[in-house]
C-alpha cells in the first residue's frame, strides 16, 4: 500500500466532521471477580465495622444506665439523709432531761425523793 492509499483509508475510518477515529467494535466489558483472599477480608472487615458499631451503642446504652442509676441513688442518699436526721433529733428528744422526767412520772408513776429517801454514800 502506498501513502496516498494510508491516507484515505485512514480519512475514511475518521468522523468527517470530528476527525475522532471510529471504532465500531464491541467492547468486552471485564467480568469483576474477586479472590477468596478478597472475599475474607471483606467478610472480615464487615464483621469489624459491625461490631465496633455494636460496642459503641453498648457503650453509650451502658452510660446512660449508669446516669439513671446515679440519680436514682442520688436521691436515696437524699432521703436516707432525711431520714437520718429526723432520728437523730426524736434520739436526742428521747434523751433529753426533761423527756425522761416527764416519762417516769406519767407512765411509771415515779415522783420527786423525799430527803429522807436520799442516802448518801460514804
Amino acid at each position: 500500500m502506498t501513502r496516498p492509499e494510508i491516507v484515505a483509508k485512514m480519512v475514511k475510518s475518521r468522523n468527517a466532521k470530528s476527525g475522532v477515529r471510529i471504532k465500531n467494535s464491541r467492547v468486552r466489558s471485564e467480568k469483576f471477580q474477586m479472590t477468596r483472599r478478597q472475599v475474607f477480608l471483606i467478610i472480615f472487615m464487615l464483621f469489624l465495622f459491625m461490631g465496633s458499631g455494636i460496642g459503641y451503642v453498648w457503650s453509650n446504652f451502658e452510660r446512660t444506665q449508669i446516669g439513671y442509676d446515679l440519680s436514682f441513688l442520688k436521691k436515696e442518699e437524699m432521703r436516707l439523709r432525711e431520714v437520718n436526721r429526723k432520728l437523730r433529733l426524736d434520739l436526742a428528744v428521747l434523751k433529753s432531761t426533761k423527756n425522761l422526767e416527764d416519762i417516769a412520772i406519767r407512765k411509771l408513776g415515779l415522783k420527786q425523793p423525799s430527803p429522807e429517801q436520799i442516802v448518801v454514800l460514804p
